[in-house]
């Protein structure tokens, strides 16, 4: 009976000594799938830095260049409001004379004036 039970020892420890090997394997391939996770994850974290960084320069670029173009509309536009600005008060000036001028025309008495401003009017 000795014999039968160092048989059936020495199967359990084969068996023993192959389980503890699937372990070892299955430990190893967790290590693996660990550490692939994490280069992945790393990976993937610096890719989306990359495009994030480069998506922000290309925002920040168009937002200068929009910039550029609101400060140049506004700049064309306030030049040409500043000049129809100065046509319309030259013309308010020269209205306000014209008119200053008729009312004292008004004023005056005698015809030969009214004739004489009249002819400066048309003038």
């Amino acid at each position: 009976m000795a014999d039968y039970n160092k048989e059936t020892l020495k199967k359990i420890i084969t068996t023993l000594a192959v389980k503890n090997e699937e372990i070892q394997n299955f430990v190893f391939v967790l290590k693996q799938t660990l550490k692939n996770v994490e280069d992945n994850s790393e990976r993937a974290l610096t890719d989306l830095e990359t495009e994030y960084s480069s998506l922000y320069a290309i925002l920040d670029e168009m937002k200068e260049d929009m910039v550029t173009k609101i400060k140049q509309e506004r700049a064309s536009k306030t030049y040409e409001l500043q000049n129809q600005l100065t046509v319309c008060t030259k013309a308010l000036e020269s209205s306000e004379e014209l008119l200053e001028f008729a009312n004292q025309t008004l004023v005056m008495a005698n015809a030969d004036g009214l004739s004489q401003a009249a002819k400066q009017i048309k003038d």
